[in-house]
């Protein structure tokens, strides 16, 4: 006797089985819709934007005259942009996902926002103990690569992506590194080489992404329609 279901339709084998979960798989992780390329990019531009404007305008012969505090309002205003921005693809890309994965990302988006008020509320403590303008500019330099190279550890250990845990060491690296150089070349190492290192990991992620074919939506053996 042949095996069959009432209604006529052979089971499925082990194969056909695998390759249907592989096929849901994909439909789930295409429904979760995050473009790394996209935050990358965001990412990029604020850095080399707010810590280049940064390295112009801040130290002993800057080439663009700028007051202090307008200086690090256009720094925190580059870094805000981007990081609202996280947020929003982030919550937009699990809105409409129940479970754990919505609950773990959505957890993972707010992080860059709670962990920059942190920071900040940090900074803003230590200031009142007379710390110098070189000691409080390396700080929040030096803070933000820091906050930003964990969190991007912590999204490549989330999601199994080794690129993004890639630039999170990267990030670690050139932050270490550029500390030693001093206010204001820290900022130069941080827009060169961080701000460039994520617009890089940025377009080598959409264009991987533009080429990878698409699966086929041919229903498989044993597949509900």
């Amino acid at each position: 006797m042949s095996e069959e279901h009432t209604s006529g339709t052979s089971t499925p084998s082990p194969a056909e089985m695998l390759a249907i979960t592989e096929r849901q798989q994909q439909r789930a992780e295409r429904a979760l819709d995050i473009n790394p390329g996209l935050l990358f990019g965001v990412w990029g531009a604020a850095w080399v934007l707010g810590f280049g404007e940064l390295y112009l305008t801040i130290g002993d012969d800057p080439v663009l005259l700028v007051p202090l505090w307008q200086a690090l309002g256009i720094f925190f205003g580059c870094l805000g942009v981007a990081g609202f921005i996280t947020v929003w693809h982030l919550a937009s890309s699990l809105r409409g996902l129940r479970g754990p994965t919505q609950k773990s990302g959505a957890m993972h988006g707010w992080s860059w926002t709670l962990g920059f008020v942190g920071l900040g509320a940090l900074i803003a403590a230590t200031s009142r103990m007379g710390i110098s303008d070189d000691v409080y500019a390396m700080l929040w330099a030096s803070g933000s690569g820091l906050l930003v190279g964990v969190l991007y550890l912590s999204g490549g250990a989330l999601t199994g992506s080794w690129t993004q845990y890639g630039v999170g060491l990267w990030i670690l690296a050139i932050n270490a590194a550029g500390a030693f150089t001093g206010i204001p070349n820290h900022y130069l190492v941080m827009s060169l080489a961080g701000g460039g290192g994520f617009l890089v990991a940025g377009t080598v992620l959409t264009l991987r992404a533009r080429a990878k074919p698409s699966p086929s939506h041919e229903r498989l053996p044993g597949e509900p329609e």
